[in-house]
């Protein structure tokens, strides 16, 4: 088996402009979900963040997650795609500056994706692949700065943050399982 803590990745123009155009619509139609707000900011409205879609009722979308998405998954992955089980997908804005406090999310699903649908100059996402004391997560931490089309996967038990904008900076997120039996 070969299951990286951290990949990067980069997906094409086309799917970044599918992401923008389904985020776009379901910002027209949906408020923003503040029961699960992340965002931590001094602002009331930091930014704003879908609820889980993962059964969204939209065909194009479904569509994307059940083709596109998975053989992206599966190939960064390098595991079979009936082995891939959706648990979490939802679109984030970051507006008015803010940022996201440090966590994981082992306590969800196994390996996480993020895309960025924007280029920002700010607003990295700094990944801790080792988080036991002070010096390894200086000695492992990685930045990734948000450029639009660049994904990452990541497992779920690395501690991450994003750094603090004021830019627009827009992400798409993934949360999977693996199954391994």
């Amino acid at each position: 088996m070969n299951y990286p803590l951290l990949k990067t990745f980069i997906v094409t123009e086309d799917i970044v402009n599918f992401l923008n155009k389904k985020f776009e619509f379901y910002m027209s139609t949906y408020k923003s979900d503040t029961n699960i707000n992340q965002f931590n900011s001094d602002k009331i409205s930091s930014g704003y963040q879908t609820n889980n879609i993962l059964f969204w009722n939209d065909f194009e979308y479904q569509n994307f997650i059940t083709n596109s998405l998975l053989e992206i998954i599966s190939k960064n992955l390098n595991v079979d795609k009936n082995s891939i089980e959706y648990f979490w997908n939802h679109f984030l804005e970051y507006q008015n500056g803010g940022k996201m406090d440090l966590h994981k999310h082992f306590h969800n699903e196994d390996f996480v994706i993020f895309i960025y649908l924007k280029t920002c100059k700010t607003g990295q996402t700094i990944f801790y692949l080792n988080d036991y004391s002070v010096e390894s997560k200086k000695r492992t931490s990685i930045e990734l700065l948000p450029i639009s089309g660049t994904g990452a996967i990541f497992s779920s038990l690395v501690l991450h943050e994003g750094k603090f904008t004021t830019e627009n900076k827009r992400i798409f997120v993934v949360g999977v399982k693996i199954k391994t039996y």
